[in-house]
């Protein structure tokens, strides 16, 4: 039985797992609304496939994709295009081009907000989802955590489905910022008059 766990924004934010996940653009590589969404993605790996009649293009062996803060690391990775990969058109971008980038074997993923590791990811730029998929998926923001079979980020917006399969179940750890973090241990806080 698959067991579902749907959080809200408001409910991540509050337990600190995501600051501010509405602010997120509709990019996989531009989390926290900084200026990397211009910046250019590089994807490295030992060997690249492209089918230009269907379509898509595959990066294989030691994979690293980054751009500005973000990183990806997998075994091989495959984005799917409309139009000319290489040729952009005029005012157009060729990140606009890409319809779908998965992800297989040994997925990393490194951002200023969070870390993610999964057997096999899945983002949708059209709908700004993250999918996370395979045993012990796993979302990391500090040292909160939300661990499943399968997890769907709706980046845009803030909100996370966490699934469990078989024997895995959704596991979501939050820790709540300590009353009076800022005093000396052992010493109360005055109070204000």
């Amino acid at each position: 039985m698959i067991r579902r766990l749907s959080m809200m924004a408001m409910v991540l934010a509050a337990a600190g797992l995501w600051s501010a996940p509405a602010a997120w653009p509709a990019s996989l590589f531009t989390p926290g609304g900084t200026a990397d969404s211009q910046a250019p993605i590089e994807i490295v790996s030992d060997r690249m496939v492209a089918n230009t009649t269907e379509k898509w293009a595959d990066f294989l062996g030691s994979v690293v994709a980054t751009q500005g803060k973000f990183s990806m690391t997998a075994d091989a990775l495959r984005i799917y295009y409309e139009g000319d990969l290489l040729n952009a058109p005029k005012g157009g971008s060729t990140q606009d081009r890409i319809q779908k980038i998965e992800a297989t074997g040994r997925v990393h993923i490194v951002s200023d907000q969070y870390t993610a590791d999964s057997e096999r990811a899945e983002y949708l730029p059209a709908s700004d989802v993250l999918t996370l998929s395979g045993e012990g998926s796993r979302v990391l923001s500090g040292k909160n955590t939300l661990t499943g079979s399968k997890i769907v980020l709706k980046r845009s917006e803030g909100k996370a489905l966490v699934e469990g399969g078989g024997a895995e179940r959704v596991k979501a750890v939050f820790y709540q910022e300590e009353k009076g973090a800022g005093a000396e241990p052992g010493k109360a806080e005055k109070a204000k008059p």
